[in-house]
């Protein structure tokens, strides 16, 4: 009968679990996504000492448990992630959108620092492969200033350390900059702090109203609003928008589209082959 408990949800666990989850995450989880419940949260009933899901659930739901529901939103949200990934868009912001911004920054009388949000950066790849970017452009990091934010703890830590293994540079850093901006740090590369220096990494969901007193000449919001609701997504992304300059960039994911975003955004196709998305 245990195991059976561990293995599947009934109708009433499962709504409990995907209500609470949304609080919590924003994420949206239809019923063929049980399995991702089941198995990302099995470690935590021997942790916790739960004899099933909905006993895990109501010490979640457990007003001081603060710890546990961290735990949870470390292990649902998807940390699917890499250095300059989907290359299109990273040529597309060296050519034409960051010349056009620092242009805009360095004007006389309005001489600023280029504000960048990587939102939802996860482990911090994205926002290291801005930087790379606008260093081998010769931007200096008094320049600009990025800021990363996700909702997972784990990940925001993570990014901070700026640590990864020899799996996860080799898959998108180039050998040249490889050299310039990590250091070999046992068996994994660290980032050097010449490339950490204008980065702030705070751990902030996005489903919520957010806590930055700023706009952004520049947001990078990948993949992330795919997990969401129709309604919740067109929400996250109006609260985006107020933070985006009048004349600034938002990069989405390749495979989301901007279809009800219409009376927000207009989009601007750059080559190679890269859509970004302005304020109308």
């Amino acid at each position: 009968m245990e195991k059976a408990l561990k293995n599947k949800l009934d109708s009433n666990e499962f709504a409990l679990w995907s209500q609470f989850l949304s609080e919590l995450t924003g994420i949206s989880l239809s019923e063929d996504k049980e399995y991702l419940i089941i198995e990302r949260f099995h470690g935590l009933l021997k942790k916790y000492r739960c004899s099933n899901y909905s006993h895990l659930y109501f010490m979640a739901r457990e007003p001081e448990r603060n710890d546990l529901r961290e735990e949870l939103v470390d292990h649902i949200t998807t940390k699917e992630t890499s250095f300059f990934r989907d290359l299109a868009p990273f040529e597309a912001l060296r050519n034409t959108v960051f010349p056009r911004l620092l242009e805009q920054c360095r004007r006389a009388g309005e001489k600023r620092r280029l504000k960048i949000w990587s939102a939802a950066c996860s482990t911090g790849q994205e926002a290291y492969s801005l930087a790379m970017i606008l260093q081998e452009m010769g931007v200096s990091p008094h320049e600009y200033q990025i800021t990363g934010t996700d909702i997972s703890r784990m990940a925001i830590d993570s990014a901070r350390q700026g640590c990864y293994n020899r799996f996860e540079v080799e898959r998108g850093v180039p050998e040249p900059l490889l050299e310039r901006f990590f250091k070999p740090n046992t068996r994994n590369w660290q980032v050097k702090d010449s490339l950490k220096e204008s980065i702030t990494f705070v751990q902030m969901p996005l489903h919520r109203p957010f806590m930055l007193p700023e706009s952004f000449d520049l947001i990078v919001c990948r993949n992330v609003a795919i997990y969401f609701a129709a309604g919740p997504r067109v929400e996250m992304f109006s609260r985006v928008s107020r933070h985006l300059h009048p004349h600034g960039y938002l990069l989405i994911g390749s495979t989301e589209t901007a279809g009800d975003l219409g009376n927000l955004f207009r989009e601007v196709h750059l080559e190679p082959r890269a859509v970004f998305l302005q304020k109308k």
